[in-house]
């Protein structure tokens, strides 16, 4: 099929349907026979942990290489469009869009509850005795690993890819664009086909984790904070709920619903880090962080290829390789997002804010928030509440704690929202090609990812919720290399076109 007769309909016929069918049939499955789905899930994630770990950790520290290559040569003066296109949205909602986005509610899940986490439980790579000083900065460390460079470059070389085979070849804003510069025009055939149905999948199954994360977080907040019991429906309640949101937000097209809940988050964000910054345990909070960034910096290219031999367990598979997969899963719907909002940007801008920005924003994050979680020791309400109850832990060691357990479940939501959002979008893209879907094909999207994420979040199993992200994005691994190797192919020689 032509570009041109695709560019005609409302979506590709072949993507949607297949897509939509699998999506009803997997929904199905997990409602009919839910045991089955979720031992099916665990034998992937074993299977995928156990024998290509080491895949994983070696494709995201290749990413992290190929990013700085883009930066640093000639490549990075290369525009993501012609030479008269110009920036869409100003600096600050180009990033607060971007970072959203990609980020979502997982740095408020995450981020109080794994420096902690690590803080009772020392990473193997450091090793030592729990709750001590040291393993207190070896915690944080692993953290800032975990959300630092090594996850931004899988976003960022797949944006520039899309980006700019999209741009300046004028093809549409799908997944199957980054993969021109290695098959050329059989992305117009079968080949791209495929390509964007399983970016459908990965897309769903990875917003499903986070989905389960958020709905698990604010079902914990509620109980924890102010006593509501939900029941066995709650999860599925607060699902619908963010669902019936994100999917009106997303209804209303980029400029007033993305823009407008991203705008509004970053500011949220910043005024919560702000508030545990200063009215937490400020000096100890500053020298955490900088020593944990100094540990960072000099033990990254280690604990990038660190495969934990001769430890007992999974811990990599249940920690590094799932965030990798997570990521990864993530991937074809925030490239694609990016590319969208980033028309005009170079390569070089592109990557800093998709790779060094966040970095840093996560890392400012992890260490105030995270830092707090372990100088008040949260760690006896992760092991009697769960995870997800750890930010709501902090809550109550610092002032003003109803009016900052307000803000936190706002900012989660929020962030939650911007990603919905951008996913809803980008699906809808994936299946029409066009870089402003119809407003019927965005929320049926927004929909679906609903309904995905019930099945699996209302099992309240958390390992169920994490596996699922790996299990769809294992092939994502073989499909980044190629683009690391297409992205080089196709931008060689082109540096001068476009100074």
């Amino acid at each position: 099929m032509s570009t041109t007769t695709t560019a005609q309909r409302p979506f590709d016929p072949i993507i949607f349907w297949v897509s939509a069918s699998v999506t009803v049939l997997f929904v199905l499955w997990s409602v009919v026979f839910p045991e089955n789905m979720q031992n099916s899930i665990n034998a992937v994630f074993s299977w995928t942990t156990t024998y290509w770990g080491w895949l994983y950790l070696l494709t995201a520290f290749l990413l992290v290489v190929g990013c700085f290559a883009l930066m640093g040569n000639r490549y990075g003066s290369i525009k993501l469009g012609l030479a008269e296109d110009k920036p869409e949205f100003s600096n600050f909602s180009w990033f607060a869009m971007l970072f959203g986005s990609a980020i979502a509610a997982g740095i408020v899940f995450w981020g109080p509850a794994e420096p902690a986490y690590h803080y009772m439980s020392a990473p193997p790579f450091f090793g030592g005795e729990p709750k001590t000083p040291e393993t207190a900065a070896n915690a944080m460390t692993y953290s800032f690993f975990h959300w630092g460079l090594s996850a931004w470059a899988i976003y960022a070389i797949l944006t520039v890819a899309i980006g700019h085979a999209s741009f300046t070849r004028k093809l549409p804003l799908k997944f199957s664009t980054a993969f021109y510069y290695v098959i050329g025009d059989k992305i117009n055939g079968i080949w791209g086909k495929i390509l964007d149905i399983f970016a459908v999948f990965a897309t769903l199954g990875g917003l499903a984790t986070t989905t389960g994360f958020v709905a698990l977080q604010l079902s914990a907040g509620l109980k924890y904070q102010y006593g509501m019991e939900l029941g066995d429906s709650g999860m599925y309640i607060i699902i619908a709920v963010l669902t019936a949101i994100f999917t009106f937000s997303v209804y209303t097209g980029l400029e007033k619903g993305i823009k407008l809940v991203g705008d509004v988050n970053m500011w949220v964000f910043v005024a919560v880090w702000f508030f545990i910054l200063v009215f937490g345990p400020t000096i100890f909070l500053i020298n955490l962080t900088t020593n944990s960034l100094g540990q960072y910096l000099l033990n990254f290219l280690p604990m990038s290829l660190y495969t934990a031999p001769g430890v007992e367990g999974n811990w990599i598979g249940g920690w590094t390789v799932f965030y990798w997969a997570w990521w990864m899963s993530w991937a074809p719907f925030v490239a694609v997002f990016i590319a969208r909002i980033s028309k005009g940007r170079t390569i070089r801008a592109t990557i800093a804010a998709t790779l060094l920005l966040p970095t840093l924003g996560n890392f400012l994050w992890y260490g105030v928030v995270g830092g707090a979680g372990i100088s008040f020791d949260v760690t006896s309400t992760l092991q009697e509440h769960g995870v997800e109850s750890a930010i709501f832990a902090i809550a109550q060691n610092l002032p003003m704690t109803g009016i900052l357990s307000i803000f936190l479940v706002f900012l989660i939501g929020t962030f939650f929202l911007t990603s919905a959002n951008s996913a809803a979008l980008s699906l809808a893209m994936f299946v029409s090609g066009h870089e402003t879907p119809g407003r019927n094909l965005r929320a049926f999207w927004g929909i679906a990812l609903g309904a995905v994420a019930a099945v699996l979040a209302g099992t309240g199993n958390l390992k169920a919720i994490q596996t699922a992200s790996i299990a769809t994005a294992f092939p994502l691994m073989f499909l980044l290399l190629l683009v690391l190797f297409g992205i080089f192919k196709g931008l060689n020689g082109q540096s001068d076109a476009q100074k």
